[in-house]
C-alpha cells in the first residue's frame, strides 16, 4: 500500500465527535472507528514496563537535549508537552517522537 493509500485508508476509518468552541477556536475530536490496537507503548507504558530510559546525554548534560534508548520490541510514543522527570533537571517535550523499537 503507497503512503497515499495508508493515509486515506486511515482517513475512512475516522469519524468526527461535536465540535467544541472557545472564543476563536473550534476543536472538533476526530474518532477511530476501529478497535485497532495501537502498534506503539506511551511514555507511562513503557516506563512502567522497564523498556525505555532517559538519561543525560553526557556527565555534564545539556539543558536542551537528552538521550532516549528504547530496549524493547514495541516503539515508545513520546507526546508533544509530556514532562520527562529526573536526569539534572525535569524537561518538556517540545514535539512529538516516535521512538523505534530496539534503539
Amino acid at each position: 500500500m503507497t503512503t497515499i493509500d495508508s493515509v486515506l485508508d486511515a482517513a475512512r476509518r475516522l469519524t468526527y465527535g461535536a465540535a467544541v468552541t472557545k472564543k476563536n477556536i473550534t476543536i472538533i475530536p476526530l474518532i477511530a472507528t476501529d478497535d485497532r490496537d495501537a502498534d506503539y507503548l506511551t511514555l507511562d507504558e513503557a516506563l512502567a514496563n522497564g523498556c525505555i530510559r532517559v538519561s543525560e546525554v553526557s556527565e555534564h548534560g545539556a539543558v536542551p537535549a537528552l538521550k532516549v534508548v528504547n530496549t524493547g520490541d514495541t516503539a515508545v510514543f513520546l507526546l508533544d508537552g509530556e514532562e520527562l522527570i529526573g536526569a539534572k533537571q525535569n524537561r518538556v517535550v517540545n514535539l512529538s517522537i516516535l521512538v523505534p523499537p530496539n534503539r
